[in-house]
């Protein structure tokens, strides 16, 4: 009888037997929910696939997951790109890599005339650097040949870009991915009658400045004198004169001065990604307190990070690096300055915006099972996922009032993260205790268990479960139905697979993209009812 009754009752299914026939199953055997093709497109975009997963290497993650655009992209491209300038237009992923093949593969593959022209269109808006450009054309033209609207549409881009922007691509953005700007220049023929542009496009071609008079053009006539200076300091005046990137300058002579000329004519994200190239040079040291208080302003400041499009990844892969004293390939050592340390903390936060509370009582819960130990984040070296979920935390946690935080496997465990906690700090605890099976549904099970009222569960996961003797959303009902409280279940999902936990059609529940800087305001949307 009882065998029976559990048959016929999907409430009491294992984890590895499907629940509804809307479910999928997982890379680890268990049964979770399609996602959308729009919440699995964005995970590609914020999250991309470098690194790799427990269950697939980096490699066969990549062809999934481009399987999967590819396919969305024939199916519905129009809602493909909405999806991909949604997220580079709210700056929600910390790389254009993912947004560009996207955009790559509309324009090149799109059944649609007017859906590839859309793409092109869109060009310019999305390859907003040089180096950007230069990725996208490489994706291009792995996809086919240069037909009439490639080289229209990239023509466009060099036609229509601001004088001085192209001056600058000129200078600093040379080659990338074994494409040169002489090379897209050749093969995209751009006409313009415009002197100056016209002498922007000869210099890309061969090097020579020739025949226009234009302010615009500074950046170019400073980096030909920077190409033959001398020494360290001369090369560092020139920087000062004539607004010169760093990369404007011969490598070798990339000195003390030169680093300290870069302050003021490069942006906050080179400064967020040479802060321990400053320090191995000397530049930035605890002996001087100027520079110090620099860069603790710049990188703190909400207006100067929104302004240089900082994403929150960003800072914390600066806070990892530079917190360590080495370079992740052997690139020098430096003695990090602990000021510093602190302000790319601050700046982690503050990069999400200002996200107004929920208030209600929230169990954060952080899939520390064996699977949360592999692979990176978004291709960020050592940035594990257990690791993210921790720093994912840590803004819920910091936010909200009533939060508690536990960690979960096969079974729930104490982790200690306190919102006075560095991510370091947050980051070590989740490490310390990972190990096992994954179980999705210890969140409500621990917290029915241990009378602990809950109006926002928030589970960081890999959605990898399998190993529970329930699944998730019956684990949610038994909750509410033993509480009373209406609660809610907000699953953040920190790999690029396209499943969830979280069932898509029911409106107590909702998926979200780790690490998409919308994702807090979001959660908190959510967690008050208003969305």
């Amino acid at each position: 009888m009882k065998n029976l009754l559990k048959a016929v009752s999907p409430k009491s299914r294992k984890q590895t037997e499907r629940l509804d026939a809307r479910q999928v199953k997982n890379n680890a055997g268990g049964f979770v929910y399609a996602l959308p093709d729009e919440g699995r497109l964005t995970r590609f975009l914020v999250l991309g696939t470098d690194g790799g997963t427990f269950y697939a290497g980096e490699r066969a993650h990549t062809v999934q997951a481009t399987d999967f655009v590819r396919e969305f992209v024939q199916r519905d491209a129009a809602t493909a790109l909405r999806v991909t300038l949604d997220a580079v237009r709210g700056n929600r992923a910390p790389k254009m890599d993912p947004a560009l093949l996207v955009l790559a593969l509309i324009a090149k593959t799109a059944p649609n005339v007017a859906d590839r022209q859309a793409a092109w269109n869109a060009l310019s808006e999305v390859a907003r650097t040089g180096t950007m450009l230069l990725h996208f054309l490489a994706f291009a033209n792995a996809l086919g040949g240069w037909g009439r609207l490639t080289r229209r549409g990239v023509a466009r881009v060099y036609e229509d870009a601001p004088l001085e922007r192209l001056a600058l691509w000129a200078v600093k953005y040379k080659a990338r991915d074994g494409w040169h700007m002489r090379d897209a220049l050749r093969l995209a023929h751009p006409r313009t009658t415009d002197e100056a542009r016209n002498a922007v496009l000869r210099f890309m071609v061969n090097g020579v400045l020739e025949g226009a008079s234009d302010p615009a053009l500074r950046v170019i006539e400073g980096h030909l004198l920077a190409l033959n200076a001398g020494t360290d300091g001369e090369a560092a005046r020139l920087m000062g004169e004539y607004g010169l990137p760093i990369e404007a300058v011969p490598t070798g002579l990339r000195g003390a001065e030169v680093y300290r000329a870069a302050f003021a004519t490069n942006g906050l994200t080179w400064l967020l990604r040479n802060l321990g190239n400053l320090g191995r040079v000397g530049v930035l040291s605890v002996n001087d307190s100027e520079v110090t208080r620099v860069v603790t302003e710049r990188v703190t400041d909400p207006a100067q990070l929104k302004r240089g499009r900082i994403h929150p990844l960003d800072a914390l892969k600066a806070r990892l690096v530079y917190g360590q004293g080495r370079g992740v390939k052997g690139g020098g050592e430096w003695v990090p300055v602990p000021r510093v340390v602190d302000a790319l903390e601050d700046a982690f936060h503050t990069a999400f915006g200002n996200v107004r509370p929920a208030g209600t009582r929230h169990l954060l819960a952080l899939d520390v099972s064996g699977s949360m130990t592999w692979g990176q984040v978004e291709g960020t070296p050592g940035l594990t996922p257990n690791m993210a979920a921790a720093a994912m935390s840590l803004v819920a946690l910091r936010t909200e009032p009533q939060a508690l935080t536990m960690g979960f496997a096969d079974g729930f465990r104490k982790l200690g993260i306190t919102p006075g906690d560095t991510l370091e700090g947050a980051m070590r605890k989740a490490q310390s205790a990972s190990f096992g099976g994954t179980d999705c549904a210890q969140p409500m099970l621990w917290a029915a268990q241990n009378r602990v009222e809950a109006e926002t569960f928030v589970v960081y996961t890999d959605n990898e479960t399998w190993a529970g003797k329930v699944h998730p959303t019956v684990a949610l009902d038994r909750y509410r139905q033993k509480t009373g409280l209406p609660a809610r279940l907000i699953v953040v999902g920190l790999t690029a697979t396209g499943f969830s936990i979280a069932d898509p059609n029911r409106a107590d529940m909702l998926d979200v993209v780790g690490f998409d800087s919308a994702a807090p305001g979001v959660m908190a949307d959510f967690a008050r009812g208003e969305l």
